[in-house]
């Protein structure tokens, strides 16, 4: 493993550890230490502002690989998890920008956890044509397969006791007065905010 992998690794694991999970910092080797103290990444046990940057990134381009794998090259859980940690150190700013634009700017991974967000999410960047899409961007008609859902918890738990989870296919019959959706054998009538917080790619 290089040298600068192994330090950004650090700062994920680092960032996940105290920011994320509230939990103490965890335990690295001295050279890795003196390492991040001589890249002004970390002040004793804590992040600097460079170094919460810095592993902010990381994770960013880590989750948004395990989504490219995930949601559009189908890989296995395992493929996932391992590529990404390849593909985290590689990615270059453009090449992330547009990866997170095709996906629609998506705001968690297939984990469930948040992905940051970019200067493209921010500017709302759109010239490339996103593969997954709000469910009220489809048309009477048109199919599409759920790829992640999100929102509030309560938003999540509807969505989930009613079925429409990651992996169905659904067809919307209509978009007034209440989005219609054909979910198996079964239609579902659900309302705009509900229906903006499913994310499809057609199919």
């Amino acid at each position: 493993m290089r040298n600068d992998e192994r330090i950004e690794n650090a700062l994920k694991e680092i960032y996940v550890r105290t920011v994320e999970r509230n939990e103490e910092f965890p335990e690295l080797d001295g050279e890795t230490l003196s390492e991040l103290q001589k890249k002004e990444y970390i002040d004793g046990k804590t992040l600097t502002e460079k170094g919460h940057e810095r592993a902010k990134k990381i994770i960013r381009l880590h989750r948004l690989a395990e989504r490219l794998l995930h949601d559009v090259l189908r890989a296995s859980d395992r493929e996932v998890e391992s590529s990404a940690c390849r593909f985290e150190h590689v990615i270059s700013e453009e090449v992330e920008e547009a990866i997170c634009t095709l996906l629609g700017h998506p705001s968690i991974c297939p984990h469930g956890r948040e992905i940051p967000r970019g200067e493209c999410c921010l500017r709302g960047e759109e010239e490339v044509k996103s593969l997954v899409v709000r469910l009220t961007s489809l048309s009477p008609g048109e199919h599409g397969e759920i790829k992640y859902i999100s929102g509030d918890e309560s938003t999540i738990k509807k969505l989930i006791s009613l079925g429409i989870l990651p992996g169905k296919r659904i067809r919307v019959m209509r978009v007034y007065p209440a989005y219609l959706i054909q979910l198996g054998n079964s239609q579902i009538a659900i309302d705009e905010k509900i229906a903006e917080s499913i994310h499809v790619m057609r199919v």
